[in-house]
């Protein structure tokens, strides 16, 4: 998507956790690190005199599940850096083919300083509603965290439907210099 000089991009949900790569990659190296624990367990076996009960517990069954093992958790860190790619590019297709509304933002009701309820408002007759407890990758910076959402001011909002207006989720958000 083209950016626009007028709008300051606050929030794009392609860019909430950074890049997933490093999540893939770190679920990776906790995969390694597990197998390297693993070898470090039998080799004290070995050292301790113990392997020659551990060793000869190993029979050509349990080597080829062992075999198995490394190759099902290669084959998932493969599949988790593939995925995540994946739905990176999915996220920003979708997120540019979402429904946009623009405007002046009304009946805004900031979030309470002791919390509990939800930071809501409306633009163009779109409404929405968020709090920085939602679990969601979609904008929840309400006011009590330094959200910049205020009333009067002029945005241009991204947001995928779910259900009830209250459930609109905002994909992106702009706001007019």
């Amino acid at each position: 998507m083209m950016s626009d000089p007028s709008y300051r991009l606050v929030f794009d949900a392609t860019q909430k956790y950074g890049d997933r790569t490093a999540l893939a990659l770190g679920f990776t190296l906790a995969v390694l690190v597990a197998f390297v624990v693993g070898a470090m367990f039998v080799a004290h076996a070995v050292r301790r005199g113990h392997h020659r009960r551990f060793l000869s517990g190993l029979g050509v069954a349990s080597i080829l599940l062992v075999l198995l093992g490394v190759v099902g958790a290669s084959l998932v860190s493969v599949w988790t850096v593939a995925s995540t790619t994946a739905s990176a590019d999915g996220t920003a297709r979708a997120v540019d083919a979402s429904p946009v509304v623009e405007g002046v933002v009304e009946d805004f009701h900031p979030m309470p300083s002791g919390g509990h309820d939800t930071e809501r408002f409306e633009v163009a007759g779109v409404h929405f509603e968020y709090s920085h407890w939602d679990m969601t990758q979609g904008f929840n910076q309400d006011v009590t965290v330094g959200g910049p959402v205020r009333s009067g001011l002029y945005v241009r909002i991204h947001y995928v439907r779910f259900g009830t207006p209250a459930d609109n989720v905002i994909v992106r958000l702009e706001v007019r210099e």
